[in-house]
């Protein structure tokens, strides 16, 4: 690997998008891998698109680029934008909201690097001792999760994590269409469906929001997330 395409899907994340540019712009990636970072300012109504150029402007790295959608497409439309701009050998999704720790995208690479993984995500339930996120969003996530197993015929334990490191070959092969948080388990399901990928997991750091700290996904978006295991798992299309 040479190259590690980042995406960061933003929308009204003013509090925190600057943190997120400027730690992942001292960041050093192991092995020397270089970085390219896409960052899709998803029609945000706050001051996000002002605080990134600003944050943009005091690092002057041409690596960094934003693209910004004049319309409001969600999480999943953000990444199909940011992933047809990827040029790295490998993309990972980070959130604009810090609720993960930038820093420990290295410890994906290593099992790509290191190991004979291909698909390496980053589980927050591996984590010994966690502490994260509410009772009820907990058990959601862990039954999400059983359901994907099961469907998609994988063994993993955080199908909902924003940590997915794909080949981008492969990221740019699948034809995804969910736009909000639907993404995630369509992007599972349809990776689940090239058996020669091997998968890994790693345990990552989890700095859970609440609602009114920012935190977007609700109720509806977990009957969306079975609708489409259900839906893109029993599908034979990529």
């Amino acid at each position: 690997m040479n190259r590690l395409s980042i995406i960061i899907p933003v929308y009204n994340e003013g509090k925190t998008i600057s943190s997120v540019i400027e730690t992942i712009n001292v960041l050093e990636l192991i092995n020397g891998v270089k970085k390219q970072v896409i960052i899709v300012d998803d029609c945000s109504t706050d001051e996000s698109n002002e605080m990134i150029r600003q944050s943009l402007e005091k690092i002057s790295n041409p690596n960094f680029q934003l693209i910004r959608h004049e319309v409001n497409l969600g999480k999943g439309g953000a990444i199909h934008t940011g992933i047809q701009k990827a040029e790295g050998d490998y993309t990972i999704i980070q959130d604009a909201d810090l609720e993960l720790d930038p820093g420990e995208i290295n410890l994906l690479l290593e099992k790509v690097l290191y190991t004979e993984a291909n698909v390496v995500y980053g589980s927050r339930f591996l984590k010994k001792g966690f502490k994260g996120g509410s009772t009820m969003s907990n058990w959601a996530n862990s039954f999400l999760t059983r359901l994907s197993n099961t469907i998609f015929r994988i063994r993993i334990t955080d199908m909902e994590t924003c940590y997915k490191l794909v080949p981008t070959d492969e990221f740019k092969s699948l034809n995804l269409v969910e736009q909000r948080f639907g993404f995630e388990p369509e992007i599972t399901a349809k990776l689940a469906k090239n058996r020669k990928l091997k998968w890994a997991e790693v345990a990552i750091s989890y700095n859970a929001r609440s609602e009114e700290q920012g935190k977007k996904i609700g109720w509806k978006d977990g009957f969306r997330a079975i609708w489409c295991i259900l839906k893109y798992g029993l599908s034979s299309k990529r």
